[in-house]
């Protein structure tokens, strides 16, 4: 006999009974409780730790109790036998094993399913879509971060026909250039998805040099050919939606959403493909990719490798060793 505590499932008040089978029923045996239920209809739940097991009767009814070794007796008696995966549980080699499969296939997920799955959907992405997405970011910024530029307006018109000059090319994606003012922080530029290239006050002003304000443009450039931002909108949201489900608030991966940009730099490989691109577009348009060096080593002197949010070295590659690709690419287009 097996001692447990027996609720009817209309009440709250405890019945002390005892438990034991045979003729292929449960019997439970108490001062005001008195039945059998056949074991058919009797789900005996799992065991929760160290917390009483959950019997539960087909009406509604249920016996939690606490004897777990008691409990099993009960179960082979009844011919019950655990599950796989509740023997499994008890065993904490075996949990230990499940974490670790788990907490792996989420780190595989974020760094490398959720960037190969935006690498994917980037470029099926509707391009109405994409300039909505693109206008709120950059309205977003505006009322947060950014200020009308005080750069002069025929400083600013000499730049974009620079830049349209120089480096306009057939199949490059459409892009047009903004000037904002944001003093803290710093010298920056940044391509929003729909194809505005953002460059800030600060960072025209240590480019003293067009053929360094060409190459940081034709960077930007390169983000935009690769839909960087676009995949990096498309992971964030996407992980955003994945955290909102898992903790229960949808509501706020919408917020997540404009945000993404200011949160994290591009990755290694975006900075690179980016390089590469303003290396080769500079060869072609300018004869020479000197500028996109100079500009790497001025923004190193500037800000540090550690860089900014938006800027181009923020999570980015360590400066030499981009230079050292940018050399070694320039030489072989030589």
């Amino acid at each position: 006999m097996l001692s447990a505590v027996y609720y009817d499932g209309r009440s709250a008040l405890r019945h002390p009974v005892r438990l034991h089978v045979g003729d292929d029923c449960l019997h439970l045996d108490g001062d005001s409780v008195r039945r059998s239920v056949p074991l058919g209809s009797v789900d005996f739940g799992e065991a929760m730790g160290k917390g009483p097991r959950c019997i539960e009767l087909p009406d509604g009814a249920r016996c939690e109790v606490a004897d777990h070794d008691g409990m099993r007796r009960l179960l082979a008696a009844a011919g019950v036998t655990e599950s796989l995966v509740v023997r499994l549980q008890t065993r904490w080699r075996w949990a230990a094993a499940a974490l670790a499969i788990v907490v792996g296939s989420a780190g595989a997920a974020y760094f490398w399913g959720l960037p190969a799955l935006a690498r994917t959907l980037a470029p099926h992405v509707p391009a109405p879509a994409v300039k909505l997405i693109s206008d709120g970011v950059l309205a977003q910024l505006d009322g947060q971060l950014f200020a009308a530029s005080a750069l002069p307006p025929a400083r600013q018109d000499e730049i974009r026909r620079l830049a349209t000059a120089h480096l306009r090319e057939a199949g490059q994606p459409d892009w047009r250039i903004h000037f904002r003012s944001a003093p803290k922080i710093g010298a920056n530029a940044l391509a929003l998805p729909g194809g505005d290239i953002v460059i800030l006050d600060k960072l025209v002003t240590l480019m003293n040099d067009d053929r360094q304000l060409l190459a940081v443009v034709a960077h930007e450039v390169g983000h935009l050919a690769h839909r960087h931002s676009l995949q990096q909108l498309i992971q964030g949201a996407t992980l955003s939606l994945v955290l909102a489900a898992w903790f229960g608030d949808v509501s706020s991966a919408a917020v997540a959403l404009g945000g993404q940009l200011l949160q994290a730099g591009y990755s290694r490989e975006a900075e690179r493909e980016a390089d590469a691109y303003a290396t080769r577009l500079l060869l072609r348009c300018c004869g020479s990719s000197a500028g996109l060096v100079e500009a790497l080593e001025k923004l190193a002197r500037s800000e540090g490798d550690a860089g900014g949010a938006l800027s181009l070295l923020g999570s980015h590659p360590e400066t030499a060793a981009r230079i050292a690709a940018i050399r070694a690419l320039a030489a072989q287009g030589n």
